[in-house]
């Protein structure tokens, strides 16, 4: 049986290859050229909630675009690594926190990070087939499904950081910060839902910020007694 303690070894190697793949995706990120939908400022977001064949080719508007796809595919697929490290680090702090508070809700996170694990899967692959065939063939098939999963892997993560609140609220300062950024990532994820712009950029970099500290809470924390 595995015990709380090495719940938290999992976590932390999980935390630690998150890190290294962020680091590695880091080195070959697109910049914005004056291509992107009105109110984003990242490329990749902007590609993520990318919504119209219109968007699309505005976002392929750029000086070296044989780089720039280069390296968006490079990106993407780096990310299937990325995404199995978060969701791994998800699942082994939720089992925690599970062994902690008992909490049958964290039943319901678990199951969200083989959500989040799978829809982002599957976002990458529009992805991948919107940057290769966006030239010589139809993409709206692609954008259509690239939107639902999209959708899905971000609400899967906003709700999963709302769920983990409850516990993060209870703690010192440091984790009353990730329970009040888990909650606000939720608030601007449904907000983000319904205003298509700055909102999910604002959201996207929310949602960042509590992996940051997640990272940063996995190594710091000590394991508690189960109450």
């Amino acid at each position: 049986m595995v015990s709380g303690n090495q719940y938290f070894k999992i976590a932390r190697v999980a935390a630690f290859l998150l890190v290294i793949t962020a680091i590695i995706m880091a080195t070959r990120l697109t910049k914005s050229e004056n291509n992107l939908p009105n109110g984003f400022y990242t490329p990749i977001i902007a590609l993520e909630f990318i919504q119209t064949t219109q968007e699309v080719q505005q976002f392929f508007t750029v000086k070296d675009i044989a780089a720039y796809e280069e390296d968006l595919l490079f990106g993407n697929n780096a990310d299937y690594a990325f995404m199995l490290f978060y969701s791994t680090l998800l699942f082994f702090i939720a089992l925690d926190i599970l062994k902690v508070t008992r909490s049958k809700w964290m039943y319901v996170v678990m199951f969200l990070c083989v959500v989040m694990l799978l829809s982002d899967a599957l976002e990458n692959m529009q992805i991948a087939q919107i940057i290769l065939f966006y030239k010589t063939a139809s993409i709206v098939g692609f954008l259509c499904k690239l939107s639902i999963f999209t959708w899905l892997k971000w609400s899967s993560i906003a709700l999963s950081f709302l769920l983990f609140a409850p516990y993060f609220l209870k703690g010192n300062w440091f984790r009353k910060i990730i329970g009040s950024l888990g909650i606000t990532a939720f608030l601007l994820y449904v907000a983000a839902f319904f205003h298509h712009g700055i909102l999910n950029e604002i959201f996207s970099t929310n949602i960042v910020l509590v992996f940051v500290l997640l990272v940063i809470f996995v190594f710091i924390h000590k394991e508690e007694i189960a109450h």
